[in-house]
């Protein structure tokens, strides 16, 4: 039997206002990831067995986005989810529409604010039929092996000065102050590198063609900040 995916419409008490909750934990309005932890999402984790593989690159060139001074990144990862392979679809989806309907859809009041969820997101594509279900990976295992068998991850982490550019060999690094939330795509894994490959939103100038590479350790670290990993079990094209 299929599990159901957790009601959507029901968070729980709400922050009164996503500016206020920002504010009050020091968090900049410029990067557009915010999360709220619910427990309920350790109900709805991605089951993947351990891979033989120790490499994987999935398709992501088909479109690049940039969300310029917006803070749509969500809206931007999930476009670049659904324009990546193995789904490889959905091109004329319009990201900053995603995002607007987003802040209809998230865990906050109103919409005259500047960020919104992971969750929104896969809740917005699953109202307007685009899946039919989403799961979360909760640790490094299983994100590895997810992109390693079933394909890319939608992600939002904290942010840091250090990921704002890539190094001389592309990697980007956990250092510095978090400069807010940031969501954006992993689409390749090299187990031996021990590095993730991720598409980020900031236009092809940024990076290695709009990529860089992200160490497991950093991730595993990121994750256990309120980090999430997020992709849909079924989409529908």
């Amino acid at each position: 039997m299929t599990a159901q995916q957790p009601e959507s419409d029901n968070f729980g008490p709400a922050p009164p206002r996503l500016d206020t909750y920002l504010s009050s934990r020091g968090i900049s309005l410029r990067y557009g990831r915010v999360h709220v932890p619910d427990a309920r999402d350790r109900k709805y984790r991605l089951r993947v067995s351990a891979s033989a593989r120790t490499s994987r690159y999935w398709r992501d060139d088909q479109w690049t986005g940039d969300q310029g001074d917006r803070s749509s990144c969500v809206g931007f990862a999930w476009k670049a989810y659904l324009t990546s392979s193995p789904v490889s679809q959905l091109k004329r989806l319009d990201p900053d529409g995603l995002y607007e309907l987003c802040k209809h859809r998230d865990e906050w009041q109103g919409e005259s604010y500047e960020g919104t969820s992971v969750r929104a997101g896969a809740d917005v594509l699953k109202t307007l039929g685009l899946l039919s279900e989403y799961r979360w990976a909760t640790t490094l295992d299983a994100v590895v092996n997810a992109v390693l068998e079933l394909g890319p991850m939608v992600v939002g982490t904290d942010w840091h000065e250090g990921m704002e550019e890539p190094d001389s060999e592309g990697v980007i690094h956990l250092t510095g102050d978090v400069l807010g939330g940031h969501a954006y795509l992993l689409t390749g894994v090299n187990t031996r590198r021990q590095l993730f490959r991720i598409r980020n939103s900031w236009g092809d100038d940024w990076g290695q063609s709009g990529r860089a590479w992200l160490s497991f350790a950093d991730f595993r670290k990121l994750l256990r900040a309120d980090g999430e990993a997020c992709r849909a079990t079924e989409v529908k094209v």
